[in-house]
């Protein structure tokens, strides 16, 4: 049981505030993004390719994130009230909420390099099959990997947060080789998939840039294997700049407050939504962006609409018919 004293006390600052409802705000439409990605994957058959289903697989990634990072700002909330103060005493949140975010965090991460393995297979390899011949072996990695980290942390009992300052339930201060923990938990896995990601991305764009302007193509199919290539192109662009610019403030922030103690309210404002937006970005660029699949949802929305209100279609039928009419007897009598 925790000092019921210290959770009373407990005040946030200005800056705490600004941090939480910009953590909620970004969280809850990232949480939106990731059922709106998974929905959209399980309605429409047609679109149900296997790179839709590894990033199915990483936006629930991301909306399990996000979601931890609410249950994160609700302890706080408790920790600084007096209503639910019980929650906070308990510690089981404050674990359940960390041991959820380094599963989740860390598959994600996962997930982010394994679709660019795929990425670099198919492209550069011309291995299309690639994704789902090794798609049990994905499961093997992205899960059970990020499952036992999350355990041993439990089991170890290294959970914790800072008593002095709003923090959030992560490795508790005073455990032994705690850069370790930090590092094992999360940061080591983020700063890979960065470097990785950059890696693999920049080798695929750099053959898509080569290959579209490869003088050798055939003129027939000069023009529409350009197209798609330079599509294609344009959407590779955004993978790793998106993950990276909204990922990096956390990773900065850590480097910033462990090798020279800076914290400014900035880096934690940027982390606060950053680190949350990734499920709604991915929706963003993926869903809302593509052509194919925006057209595929108002389609099935406008056919909905039709059969939902047979009465109105027929009245504007109807109306149409007559008009139709009208026309052809004005333009009789014109002759």
């Amino acid at each position: 049981m925790l000092n019921t004293t210290e959770a009373i006390n407990f005040q946030f600052t200005k800056r705490d505030e600004i941090y939480s409802i910009l953590t909620v705000l970004s969280s809850s439409l990232s949480v939106f993004g990731g059922i709106g990605i998974i929905a959209i994957y399980l309605c429409f058959r047609d679109l149900r390719t296997c790179g839709r289903k590894l990033l199915v697989y990483l936006s629930l990634m991301d909306a399990l994130t996000a979601f931890g990072n609410i249950l994160g700002v609700v302890w706080l909330l408790c920790r600084a009230g007096t209503t639910c103060h019980s929650v906070y005493e308990s510690m089981g949140f404050c674990r359940l909420h960390a041991s959820l975010t380094i599963f989740s965090s860390i598959s994600s991460f996962i997930w982010m390099i394994i679709i660019g393995v795929c990425l670099l297979k198919s492209i550069i390899w011309n291995m299309p099959t690639f994704a789902r011949t090794y798609m049990k072996v994905f499961y093997l990695i992205a899960w059970p990997v990020p499952g036992l980290v999350a355990i041993l942390s439990l089991s170890l009992d290294v959970i914790g947060y800072d008593k002095n300052i709003a923090s959030w339930c992560w490795i508790d201060p005073n455990t032994p080789a705690i850069l370790f923990w930090q590092f094992f938990t999360g940061k080591a896995w983020e700063m890979t998939a960065y470097l990785s990601t950059i890696i693999m991305y920049s080798v695929v764009r750099c053959f898509l840039f080569k290959h579209t302007n490869k003088k050798s193509l055939a003129k027939s199919k000069k023009n529409s294997r350009k197209a798609a290539l330079q599509e294609a192109n344009l959407k590779l662009t955004f993978v790793p700049v998106v993950f990276i610019v909204l990922r990096v403030w956390g990773t900065l922030r850590f480097l910033l407050g462990n090798l020279a103690h800076y914290d400014a309210p900035w880096i934690s404002y940027l982390q606060g939504v950053g680190d949350s937006s990734q499920g709604f970005a991915n929706f963003i660029l993926y869903c809302a962006l593509t052509d194919k699949v925006r057209e595929r949802v108002f389609s099935a929305i406008c056919l909905r609409h039709r059969i939902q209100h047979p009465e109105e279609n027929i009245r504007q039928l109807k109306a149409s018919t007559v008009e139709t009419q009208l026309s052809h007897n004005d333009a009789t009598r014109t002759d």
